[in-house]
């Protein structure tokens, strides 16, 4: 603020939206958006009490330790006194786990000023370019060189993960937040689109395959309806995406109460109704959704409400458990996945184990495509790994898939031949990363489900480490090398995706990965030479490099792989689809022969809520009368391209 008196204060007392032209005098960003969520935490290190020095040295300190957790950031002069501001962007984080990092880094970095990251409301900073009321400039530094804006802005605009913050709090040793805590910082904002009311945020992946088998007890059939529509509030789904996924399995148990009216007049909804009802409740799960205090749970009637609560903690304790099992048997048998299709193996069985923590259930419904998709494999590679996992009872097939319906498989519980009652964990895990992430025994109870703290911590533990590796492994970087594809090989990713938990010494590599010492060295030298390891400043020590996986997958022109791989199982799904609604048509009784046929310069008519048949074009047949596939995988195709022109 400035007066006529004293010039410019350190004082903020107006709020305005930044405009094109930045304003003359000193002024300052708020670190929250409006639910008061971080987007960038920002470490200020201040040069008043402590001198230049210190502020030198805690930031080579800080930069370390970002640097580990693999986080992107930018240093900015904060002006003539000295101080430094680090400016982290990240994805949405809450203000208590924010809180938490900042007192643990205070007691590491002295002339810290947590004054920012400790409210939420009104905590600012000034942002790179920004004045001083002394004089000078933020101006943002790489290796305390100046950058241009435009350099600066580039690593403000892409966020880090939420994965980063967690490793940067168990580096500092934050102490836990409480989940109660969080939630009740929490503000859902109920949004009002073209789709329908949806909560505000990113849509989640969202598995209600246990729901929808689960036959509801006699008159119950709306709970557990209500259940599967909060559950899917909750992920950020909207309604026509909710009513895709029921409609398509309006036969399933859990579905009766959609399918049938109930009570004295008990007769089949026709596809109107069905719509018509899914409509009506989803609002309302929505607005309890909003309102629901803890995540993820979705609870019946007052009356049910402990019950529901106490059985989702106990399928919740199950769950953690086998997985917790699952991976000291993974960490056990190094050797194992270092065969010609162990890394295939291990990726398609990491993640399955992620959906059912995600799911809260042991049970998880999986096609190869999906699995492919998200793995970085082959659609064939995949569902040879999930033969091959079931074969060697690391996981089950439960029901095998039927028409659109993937395949139900069950993670089984392991079983080490040297594991003792109530042994930890870390007895049996090599000095790895994975070592602070499993607790408990493996022949050990679960936890109790009074306090499920713990659990849901380990759960969130086990879930960010598992996708913190399948991001390395899953990377177009390391697709299998061919003749026309190529590719650093799923083998190295298995190396890399260990080197970025730490700095290890060649030994310790191939103890934690099963290679051998040469075939280690050999991984290294191709990872040196594409810039993505180096050995540290201590002899025979390796790191990972902060070079980007992107970067070096354009280079050798594999970028792009996975994009390319979506777009045809996404065509294979289009083009089965259409087959069976074919075959639907065909077996219809009294069908109009006249199907997919419209009068010039009118367009086809869409009829909501009718059979999938009566939407969907003809079948492309050759000249005997028989179904040409391929004529209608190219129609598909051009289709798709006319799609991707138009919105360009």
């Amino acid at each position: 603020m400035y007066t006529a008196s004293k010039g410019w204060e350190h004082s903020y007392t107006r709020t305005a939206r930044l405009g094109a032209t930045p304003p003359a005098g000193p002024y300052a960003w708020y670190l929250t958006n409006r639910k008061h969520e971080f987007v960038f935490v920002v470490f200020d290190l201040d040069a008043r009490t402590h001198g230049r020095e210190a502020v030198d040295r805690d930031a080579d300190e800080l930069a370390g330790l970002l640097y580990e957790a693999d986080l992107r950031y930018l240093v900015c002069e904060s002006g003539p006194g000295g101080g430094v501001h680090v400016w982290v962007p990240v994805e949405p984080v809450a203000a208590a786990v924010v809180r938490a990092i900042a007192r643990a880094a205070k007691r590491l970095l002295p002339t810290l000023d947590t004054s920012p990251l400790t409210n939420a409301a009104t905590g600012c900073v000034r942002p790179p370019g920004a004045p001083h009321r002394h004089g000078g400039y933020s101006t943002p530094v790489d290796q305390w060189t100046p950058i241009t804006p435009e350099a600066a802005a580039r690593v403000l605009s892409v966020p880090n993960d939420a994965e980063a913050i967690e490793r940067l709090a168990v580096l500092l040793d934050a102490a836990e937040v409480d989940p109660q805590e969080v939630e009740a910082e929490a503000v859902r904002t109920i949004e009002q689109t073209p789709r329908g009311l949806r909560l505000a945020g990113r849509r989640r992946p969202c598995d209600v395959a246990d729901l929808l088998a689960e036959a509801p007890a006699a008159e119950r059939g709306h709970a557990q309806l209500r259940k599967i529509l909060v559950r899917l509030a909750l992920a950020r789904w909207s309604l026509p995406e909710a009513a895709l996924l029921l409609l398509a399995d309006v036969d399933m148990p859990g579905l009766i109460h959609l399918r049938r009216q109930g009570g004295v007049r008990s007769r089949p909804r026709s596809p109107g109704e069905q719509a018509a009802l899914l409509a009506r409740q989803w609002d309302r799960a929505v607005e309890y959704a909003a309102a629901v205090r803890r995540p993820g749970v979705s609870r019946g009637d007052d009356e049910h409400q402990a019950e529901d609560e106490q059985a989702w903690a106990a399928r919740l304790a199950e769950v953690v458990a086998v997985v917790v099992t699952v991976r000291e048997a993974i960490a056990a048998e190094p050797r194992r996945w270092t065969t010609q299709a162990g890394p295939s193996d291990r990726r398609a069985l990491e993640y399955v184990s992620e959906l059912a923590l995600d799911a809260v259930s042991t049970e998880i419904e999986i096609d190869c495509r999906r699995l492919a998709e998200a793995t970085g494999m082959g659609k064939s590679t995949a569902a040879r790994a999930l033969d091959r996992l079931c074969l060697d009872e690391w996981l089950c097939l439960v029901e095998a898939g039927q028409g659109q319906r993937a395949s139900r498989y069950r993670v089984l519980r392991q079983v080490l031949e040297d594991a003792q009652p109530n042994t930890s964990a870390s007895e049996h895990q090599p000095p790895s990363r994975d070592e602070a992430l499993v607790q408990g025994g493996t022949q050990g109870n679960p936890p109790p489900t009074g306090d499920l703290r713990p659990t849901l911590t380990l759960r969130d533990q086990h879930r960010a480490d598992l996708r913190r590796r399948r991001k390395i492994v899953s990377h177009d970087l390391f697709t299998h090398p061919g003749p026309e594809q190529p590719g650093l090989g799923r083998h190295v990713a298995s190396t890399l995706a260990v080197l970025s938990s730490g700095v290890y010494k060649v030994k310790d590599l191939a103890q934690t990965t099963g290679y051998t010492g040469r075939t280690v060295r050999r991984h290294l030298a191709i990872l040196d030479k594409h810039g993505l390891a180096a050995e540290s400043h201590r002899p025979a020590e390796w790191r990972r490099t902060r070079a980007s996986l992107t970067d070096a997958a354009r280079r050798i022109e594999a970028h792009g792989t996975r994009e390319r791989r979506h777009r045809a199982y996404a065509l294979d799904r289009q083009l089965y689809a259409w087959w069976l609604a074919e075959l639907d048509w065909m077996k219809t009784r009294g069908k109009r022969t006249a199907r997919g046929r419209t009068v010039p310069g009118q367009g086809r008519l869409i009829l909501p809520g009718a059979p999938s048949y009566a939407n969907r074009a003809r079948y492309p047949r050759d000249h005997r009368g028989r179904a040409d596939h391929r004529a209608a995988r190219v129609h598909l195709q051009l289709t798709a391209a006319a799609r991707r022109a138009a919105a360009a």
